[in-house]
Parts: C-alpha cells; structure tokens; sequence
C-alpha cells in the first residue's frame, strides 16, 4: 500500500473524515484528500505528525508496496540482526514440495507479545466462525479483523514494558559490540 492509502485505511478505521484529520492537524481537508490520493507525499515531519494524529506507529504510514525479493532481503537483515535461524516443518502428507520453511528469533523478544495477540486473535476468528447467523458471522469476523489490525498499527504502545526493556537491552548491548549492522561505517 501506498502512504496515502496507508493514512485512509487508518483514518477510516478511526473513524475519522479528512476534514477531522486536518483539523486535528491544523491543515486543510484539501491537504489530507491530497496525501491519501498520492498527490503529495507528506514530508517526514508531515508524516510524524499524522502518525502522533492517528494514534500509530509512523513505520504503519510508510509505503508498503514490495516484492517478494525486497521482502526476503528484509528478512535476511533481520534474522542477521536478531539471530534468526530457518527451520522445515514437513508437511504431514509428506510431499516436500509443500514443507514449510520457518524463522526463529533467538532475540527478538518482541515477538512474543506478538504470537499472544495472534492466539487470541484467531480464538476470536474461531469463535466468530461458530456463529449460525451469516451476518452475525460476518461482523464478528470484521471486528476481529480490525481489532487485530488496529493492534499490528499501533504496536509497540500496547506491548508490555517488560518486553520492550528487554529488547532495548538486547540492541543497546548489539550496538555496544557492534553487532548491529545497521550502526557499521
């Protein structure tokens, strides 16, 4: 997704039209309706800003558009980072050409308030699915949905200080040993 598409889905699943975003920015609707059309591209400080507006982690806003070869090269500076290790799970019909292939991160502490709100998203997603109505079916599922996203957006705020310390350690401790690729000259 684009920024501008990024800032409309947010502002709409707060509820907000865009002359409610620009006020609360001090801008004009023609502004926002021109950042979410892509348009204009909102400078950093812009963009900061809206981020602070919406109640988000400013990375949610950034465009989002990439490949599957830009995505493994992502993954690669991370696992590089946080020590992560691939690991298979076979498939149990036992066809190789469908094991799946997983990551693990021996130090990227945030993950695990991560997998505790994916379990109690899908515990959310299956008990939406025992509903008999289809439409009630089908709002459960959409709340699910959006709480689920809503909380991926706004990550770390709700995460526990515990786990956000731990992890400030970890890479403070990297960039000290210089582990941490991101701080080499």
């Amino acid at each position: 997704m684009t920024t501008g598409e990024n800032i409309r889905r947010i502002r709409k699943m707060r509820g907000l039209t865009q002359k409610d975003l620009g006020s609360m920015l001090g801008v004009s609707e023609a502004f926002i309706r021109a950042y979410e059309s892509g348009r204009r591209n909102p400078k950093e400080k812009s963009l900061q800003a809206i981020a602070d507006a919406l109640d988000v982690n400013i990375e949610v806003l950034r465009q989002s558009d990439f490949d599957g070869i830009e995505a493994m090269h992502m993954l690669f500076q991370i696992a590089r980072q946080y020590g992560g290790t691939l690991f298979e799970i076979p498939d149990e019909s036992g066809d190789p050409d469908v094991t799946t292939v997983c990551l693990r991160f021996n130090s990227l502490s945030l993950m695990r308030p991560w997998m505790e709100r994916y379990n109690q998203y899908t515990g959310e997603v299956e008990k939406a699915n025992s509903i008999k109505d289809v439409k009630e079916k089908i709002s459960a599922l959409e709340k699910a949905e959006n709480s689920y996203d809503m909380w991926m957006d706004m990550f770390p705020s709700q995460v526990e200080p515990f786990y956000l310390g731990l992890q400030k350690q970890f890479d403070d401790f990297s960039d000290y040993v210089g582990l941490n690729p991101k701080n080499e000259e």
